[in-house]
């Protein structure tokens, strides 16, 4: 199995950033410099499955939506992790504070999705 070096690293570094974690937190607990572990998170080092695994227990989410998501489902893969739905696991996609600033996310999207169709709607 070949994995696109560049989207995974991409992934990872995205997972890493819900969990509100610095690369230099990953990288130690990976046993590795900073410098090296941000290679893999830009694509400039060959990710291996071994990789993707320990880097899953550090993020706490499966490693197949590490390996999965692409910018335009990255929010399902991470919703609909058969990890994320189960609640009293020791993986967890996202804690509440991450939830609730997603959900406030979506909120003001969604806010000024309604206010561009209103605008649209006046100008017709």
């Amino acid at each position: 199995m070949h994995l696109d070096n560049l989207m995974v690293g991409q992934n990872i570094a995205k997972f890493r950033k819900l969990k509100d974690l610095k690369a230099y937190d990953v990288a130690e607990q990976l046993g590795m410099k900073e410098t090296t572990y941000t290679k893999y998170e830009r694509g400039e080092t060959a990710i291996t499955i071994d990789f993707i695994q320990k880097v899953a227990e550090i993020l706490e989410v499966n490693p197949l939506a590490i390996i999965s998501a692409t910018p335009g489902n990255f929010l399902h893969s991470i919703t609909n992790s058969s990890i994320a739905i189960q609640e009293n696991s020791t993986f967890q996609t996202m804690n509440e504070k991450q939830m609730a600033i997603m959900l406030k996310l979506l909120e003001n999207v969604s806010g000024v999705n309604e206010r561009l169709i209103t605008l649209l709607e006046k100008r017709s």
